[in-house]
């Protein structure tokens, strides 16, 4: 059982280089209202992204819709 565990933790990259790229990413060094402006813009793309998409299916779905009634 201990050598499993001890194959396991040799497998594991060190925490210091873990830190270091952590360190490197800009958005770390950002202040937190920043931050907080970021994800708020991030997550109204998301919901008007999302959104869009309801529409243009909604959109193809009535124009699949009116054809299959013309051709009856």
């Amino acid at each position: 059982m201990m050598k499993w565990f001890m194959a396991l933790t040799e497998s594991v990259e060190p925490v210091a280089e873990v830190v270091e790229t952590a360190a490197q990413n800009a958005l770390v060094d950002l202040p937190l209202f920043t931050k907080g402006l970021l994800t708020t813009a991030m997550g109204l793309l998301g919901v008007f992204l999302v959104l869009t998409l309801f529409f243009v299916t909604i959109k193809l779905m009535q124009k699949i819709g009116a054809k299959e009634s013309s051709q009856q």
